[in-house]
């Protein structure tokens, strides 16, 4: 299955710097390489961090064509701005692990198999904290 991070966020936020310690870890690779049922084929996350005033909604799509969701994962701008990187890395983690599973179970995916894709998750994304 196709696992794609990426971010939209204020220079400030340091949130790319996440995304490389994601990207250190191998999550990619380790995904491409697992078969989670035929239902869904990809999930693209972005994690977004800019300016509140800017009133951005989260954006979550299922396209049944592409089997692929993408979704949006909100993140506090002035709190990321204001704290150290180890910090940032959890809040991220913790996000991702809570948010993207609920998200989706939302859609009726046959013969995906949620609990062992949470498992991986976990497993993956608690490597940088």
């Amino acid at each position: 299955m196709r696992f794609f991070i990426t971010c939209d966020s204020d220079w400030e936020a340091k949130v790319d710097k996440v995304l490389d310690a994601l990207d250190q870890t191998g999550y990619r690779k380790f995904f491409a390489e697992q078969d989670y049922g035929k239902s869904l084929d990809g999930v693209t996350v972005v994690l977004m961090c800019q300016d509140p005033a800017l009133n951005l909604k989260q954006r979550i799509r299922y396209s049944k064509k592409e089997k692929k969701i993408y979704m949006d994962i909100m993140l506090d701008m002035f709190q990321f701005i204001r704290i150290d990187q180890k910090e940032r890395n959890r809040i991220v983690v913790e996000k991702l692990i809570a948010e993207m599973p609920p998200i989706i179970a939302k859609y009726k995916l046959g013969d995906f198999n949620l609990s062992m894709f949470k498992a991986h998750l976990s497993e993956w994304m608690t490597k940088i904290i």
